[in-house]
């Protein structure tokens, strides 16, 4: 479990008091962060994924010893190629693996690994290049029909090249976590969400930044300190709780909370294998 401080945020008086140099710098709130933790083996996350949230990674590749037209890959001294391979979804680039030198089989494992949100039906395009200072070349360029319908755990998506190259991409349903997908800071005046994640219990509950946590367990937020509140909130987590939010001058609304499946966006910082 993790519960450190995902950010440190200045109130708005301390950020014109460092442009006015008054002496309100000393307040800051600190984001924490619920727990978030990988499922077991075996364990099914409810809600299961959304369908059109992908896990996508290139496996790898095997290329040709020579180019199609029978020359060497470096034409100044015969050495393997520098591959390095994209997706493109309708035209745009989503993954760009880092550049793996010398080698006819690239395992690009340093790559992102993430869940993409892809629209069904969506052109997609897998690329290959050999790296070159003075202008790349490709070594495998080839379309995927009906990406959605490929997602499987078994095996990888084999794409056969003109070039004689093979690629492999790994096409899953969404990777999941555990926990509840909540941010919030706790100021002197009471709580406040400050982000939820995309798919989450806390985004599913319909809680947004800026909602005021009022009451957890029925308790008074205003009353609280910190350490209170974070422990209320991580210790009950599992088993669920009630809160109150409040958002603006809207009326108060109850809401309950309970671990459950979170499915990491591209860019939402919780990592993913």
């Amino acid at each position: 479990m993790r519960y450190g401080f995902a950010r440190m945020k200045r109130s708005p008086a301390c950020v014109l008091g460092l442009v006015f140099g008054c002496s309100a710098c000393g307040v800051v709130y600190p984001e924490l962060q619920t727990p978030i933790r990988t499922p077991p083996p075996g364990f099914s996350l409810v809600p299961p994924p959304p369908p059109d949230l992908l896990y996508l990674r290139f496996e790898g590749a095997d290329v040709p010893a020579r180019t199609v037209d029978g020359r060497a890959w470096d034409d100044g001294g015969g050495a393997e190629p520098d591959p390095y391979a994209k997706l493109l979804v309708n035209g745009k680039e989503i993954i760009v693996t880092p550049v793996d030198s010398d080698t006819l089989q690239p395992k690009w494992a340093e790559q992102v690994r993430a869940n993409y949100r892809i629209k069904r039906g969506s052109a997609i395009h897998v690329e290959v290049w050999d790296k070159n200072p003075i202008k790349s070349r490709p070594i495998c360029t080839e379309d995927i029909q009906n990406l959605h319908d490929e997602a499987n755990t078994e095996h990888a998506l084999e794409l056969d090249c003109e070039s004689g190259a093979r690629v492999r991409l790994i096409v899953e349903p969404a990777h999941g976590r555990l926990g509840l997908g909540l941010y919030y800071e706790l100021h002197t005046e009471g709580a406040y969400v400050t982000r939820v994640l995309e798919e989450s219990p806390a985004r599913r509950a319909s809680l947004s930044a800026r909602d005021e946590i009022t009451r957890v367990k029925g308790k008074d937020v205003r009353t609280m300190k910190e350490s209170k509140l974070q422990t209320l909130i991580n210790a009950n987590s599992s088993i669920g709780f009630t809160m109150t939010v409040q958002r603006g001058d809207g009326p108060p609304r109850e809401v309950t909370l309970r671990d459950g499946a979170i499915y990491p966006v591209l860019g939402e910082p919780i990592a993913i294998n």
